[in-house]
């Protein structure tokens, strides 16, 4: 039986999101040119919870970014923050309904949640990389 890792899991689950424009989701790697999707690992301690039974609750920090068309053209910026809106909204939505990453067999997911807004972490000429950070919390047997 081969497990998936957790960061294709959440590749997985991303690639859902129905605003997703016509660009191509990565791992750990984004590209120089518009439009482009990634998902990053972010270092962090695995354990979120530990109960006195021994038993504990996970976390997996990431971060999901983009390369989108930038400048002085304020309605481009608006849309691409507006854009990061939309999906901090989904995955709140998804998260109460309880529409979580399938993390396979032995691990199941407690909640995903946005840690930061979306924000322009770097910008050149005519292009900028936006991105957010989120944790899923999971429980693994």
């Amino acid at each position: 039986m081969s497990i998936n890792s957790i960061i294709e899991c959440i590749r997985n689950y991303i690639v859902t999101f129905p605003q997703l424009k016509d660009g191509c989701l990565l791992v750990d790697i984004l590209g120089n040119k518009p439009i482009e999707y990634v998902v990053e690992t972010v270092p962090c301690d695995p354990i979120y919870k530990r109960y006195v039974d021994g038993d504990c609750q996970k976390q997996f920090l990431f971060i999901f970014a983009s390369r989108e068309y930038f400048g002085e053209e304020v309605t481009q910026n608006i849309a691409n923050l507006g854009f990061y809106e939309d999906f901090a909204l989904w995955i709140e939505e998804n998260n109460r309904e309880g529409i979580l990453p399938d993390l396979g067999d032995g691990r199941s997911a407690v909640s995903l949640e946005v840690l930061t807004g979306g924000y322009a972490f770097s910008a050149e000429s005519d292009t900028a990389r936006y991105q957010t950070q989120l944790r899923l919390i999971y429980e693994e047997d």
